[in-house]
């Protein structure tokens, strides 16, 4: 895929295009908590964005608790459910207990949940003990700056679906995701720099290569985490192109924008022309 792997030229974060005669539309990888005051707008990615009428997520509603806590109650919990420690292997419980203990979250409150929402509420509080949140990333800073230029935003998801694709996720696929997660602060510390570097620079095949380790040992997850969403959204962007004009700034997960799976490949599969900007 010829446009997803163009080199960088330094700069930042990879920023392509895919348009028709009146309709253009920009795709922009995000990393959805970042350390305040990181600098990745630079002046090709402003003037895309400022160029646009749209901006378009994978989701709203990420930042308010009157939003989220209600989906989250209803789709998260189910009673009865055995402690967190007996949903792993008893190797890795020790890992567990020492992740817990290092994110500050009490292990009562994570009995309570599903195992999908424990391994997301887990690995957020240990992400942001290291220095980075959600006011620091990139969906908080798009919406601020297209809110302040009357901007209309829009999703590619609800949040229902969004979580959804969690919450139906066979228990055992759960558990791997859970498993997975529990690498000690050290080394989170280091995938986690290694991947804001590789978005950055715009180094795409260096996140396609930290996101194949992450999921080389769940396809099924790759398949409805990354997969089949690219696709969904590849066909939106497609529809977007025919019947409405005007100028869109889609911005999504920097691993839906990388590998052979990307959301870029798969519009280069329908013929479409995608162009790298920087």
């Amino acid at each position: 895929m010829a446009a997803a792997a163009a080199a960088s030229n330094g700069n930042g974060p990879g920023l392509w295009r895919v348009k028709d005669d009146d309709t253009t539309i920009y795709l922009f990888g995000t990393i959805h908590m970042l350390p305040d005051g990181t600098d990745w707008l630079k002046p090709v990615i402003a003037k895309a964005f400022d160029a646009s009428d749209t901006l378009v997520l994978e989701v709203l509603g990420t930042t308010d608790p009157k939003v989220t806590t209600p989906i989250i109650m209803e789709m998260g919990y189910t009673p009865g459910l055995p402690p967190l420690a007996e949903r792993v292997p008893e190797d890795d419980r020790d890992e567990l207990a020492a992740a817990i203990t290092h994110a500050g979250v009490p292990p009562q409150a994570l009995d309570a949940m599903e195992t999908w929402l424990a391994t997301m509420s887990l690995s957020t509080a240990r992400i942001q003990k290291l220095g980075y949140g959600i006011e620091g990333g990139v969906e908080y800073r798009l919406s601020t700056r297209a809110a302040a230029q009357r901007k209309r935003i829009e999703a590619l998801e609800t949040m229902t679906e969004q979580l959804g694709f969690f919450d139906t996720l066979p228990e055992a696929e759960q558990r791997t995701l859970l498993v997975n997660s529990l690498d000690d602060i050290e080394e989170i510390d280091r995938v986690i720099k290694s991947a804001v570097n590789s978005w950055l620079t715009g180094d795409v095949d260096g996140v396609a290569e930290l996101l194949e380790d992450d999921t080389r040992d769940s396809p099924g997850l790759a398949k409805r985490l990354l997969t089949d969403r690219n696709l969904n959204w590849s066909n939106w962007i497609e529809k977007r192109l025919e019947s409405t004009p005007g100028t869109v700034f889609v911005a999504v997960g920097t691993g839906h924008l990388a590998g052979k799976d990307s959301v870029q490949s798969m519009l280069e599969a329908k013929g479409l022309k995608v162009e790298r900007l920087n």
